[in-house]
Formats: structure tokens, sequence, C-alpha cells
């Protein structure tokens, strides 16, 4: 759909810088990755370091560049969820592509923007799932200010926000997001997707969709080949030069040998805590000049790992 087009911005968790000099090491230190890397016990809390990821909540998107992986959130979007799952089972976006693919922004595909028109009975519109109600939900908030909402934390790993007065709680636009494109109105998605490749639009906060986010595999998404963001909202207008979507399926429906299997770093117990103070406070020699002691939960993803 022609409409469903947004803006941009890029970022990067960690930076390496590459020496002339044969043999250095210049990598940025990061004290967050080195408390994640040894956090292998369960911690004083009780609480254990990971949880297995549902296979029927596991989207694999087959890439000519490799596999992406997307979990799918139940908890915020479980219409949007479905729908993803019953389009990969019908095998409907096997063959289609990335046509919109904006550096620093999104890589949109799904219909195609040929196909707004078209009515696909089969893929109704769904009534948007913006946000949801806190009870129920674990919400682990951050104590650091932000931009965009009175509360930010994670739910179950997904970067999450919160309203003032904590009833409500919704997925936030990180790099990685995957959320359903709509077209003005509120209640338009169908089977159009896109997936956030820079820092994140959190203007896209509390009107899009957010059903997902790549825990594996991102690395295919910004090997996707570009559109010009001010020529027809960065469509690719050349076929040939779109990447294509190879295929998709639920990792549940993959013979059990073939199945990838994860496991995610919970974000409610005192390592990642602990995890959100190392990298808040910066204590590497490395930083002669201290930065503020501050952090954003677009740059806290719970790290997931394949685990077969």
């Amino acid at each position: 759909m022609g409409g469903r087009a947004f803006g941009f911005y890029l970022s990067l968790l960690v930076l390496v810088s590459c020496s002339p000099e044969a043999g250095s090491d210049r990598a940025i230190p990061d004290e967050a990755d080195q408390a994640l890397a040894e956090a292998e016990m369960p911690d004083f809390t009780g609480i254990p370091i990971w949880r297995v990821a549902d296979p029927e909540d596991l989207l694999l998107i087959e890439t000519r560049h490799g596999v992406v992986t997307v979990e799918l959130s139940d908890e915020f979007a479980p219409h949007h969820a479905a729908r993803m799952r019953q389009a990969a089972r019908d095998g409907f976006f096997d063959g289609r592509d990335f046509y919109r693919v904006i550096d620093g922004f999104v890589a949109q595909g799904g219909r195609g923007e040929e196909a707004d028109s078209v009515d696909l009975p089969q893929y109704p519109v769904l009534t948007g799932e913006f946000h949801r109600p806190s009870e129920g939900i674990t919400f682990t908030a951050m104590i650091d200010d932000d931009l965009y909402a009175p509360v930010v934390g994670h739910v179950n790993g997904f970067p999450a926000a919160q309203s003032a007065d904590g009833a409500e709680t919704w997925l936030i636009h990180c790099p990685g997001t995957v959320a359903m494109a709509r077209d003005n109105g509120p209640d338009t998605g169908d089977v159009e997707f896109y997936i956030v490749l820079g820092q994140g639009p959190r203007h896209l906060d509390r009107i899009m969709s957010v059903f997902g986010r790549v825990i594996d595999g991102m690395d295919h998404v910004q090997a996707l080949n570009r559109g010009d963001p001010m020529v027809n909202s960065g469509v690719i207008a050349d076929p040939d030069m779109r990447d294509p979507i190879l295929s998709m399926h639920i990792a549940a429906d993959l013979p059990e040998a073939q199945r990838p299997a994860y496991e995610i770093m919970r974000t409610d117990g005192a390592a990642f805590h602990a995890a959100k103070a190392a990298r808040r406070n910066r204590t590497a020699e490395f930083f002669f000049e201290r930065p503020p002691a501050v952090i954003e939960a677009c740059h806290m993803p719970a790290r997931a790992r394949r685990v077969n």
C-alpha cells in the first residue's frame, strides 16, 4: 500500500574500529556485553537466566542472505501474530519480496505496492493492537528517562513502555522490531509487515501494531538492497533489485531434527539488571571522559542464543 511508508534513523549497539596496525585490537569495550556473556547460572532471586522460546512463536524468514528468526508476541498482538502464522502456513509470503527498504528506517514486505487495492478475503483487515492493559504482565522498568514515554523497560524480553499510571503497556520501536504496516485508518493492517533497521522510529509507538522482534539474523536484514527514500517513499522500482522472501515458516511446523531452538535471556532477573547497570555506568579505562549514566531501552535488547 502506497501510504504505508515511514521516515528514519540508524544506530549501532557495538562499534568496532579497525586499526591500521596488524594484530592490534581497538574494539570499544562494553561492560554489559561482558556481564551478559558471564551470566549462566540462576541468580540469587532464583529466576533462571534464560527461557526457552516456544517454536510456535518462531517465525523463520528465509532470504538469500540467510534466515531471519522473529519471535512473535501473543502477549501484545495475538491477532497479528496469529495472522503471520496463518499467512506463513498458507505460503502467502513465499516468492514475494522486500520492496521498500529505507536505510536507517525499515525493510517492508508483504502485499507489495501494486497490490494495495487488491481484496484479500482470506486475510481481512485487523483491529489495531497498539497497547494493552498492564494487568497480567511482568513489566520490568528502567530508571532512565525516556523521550517518548513516561516509563520504559522490558516485558518478557521485548522492549516496552508504560503509561504514567501504569494502566497500559505497549511494545516500542527498536532495531529489529517487527510490526504490521497499514493505511491511514488504524484498523487497516492485513499481511504487510516491516522490520525496523535503524535506531527506532519511536514516533510510531502506540499507533502501529508491534507483533514481534528479530532475535537472530539481523545482519541478513541489514544486507537487504535499499531503495531511495526520496523516490516513491523508498520503493525499489526495479523488481530485480529487490530481495525476495524465499520462504516463511513457523519453526513448530518443521521436523524436530531441522527445527531451530533458541533461549532468550529473561529481563526480569538480577543478571539483566546488572547488565543494565554496567552499560549505564561505563568504568573501563577506555572512557577517559565518562559518558552520562543513562541508557535507552532500545540499547538493552534481551540476548538470544541458538542452542541446536
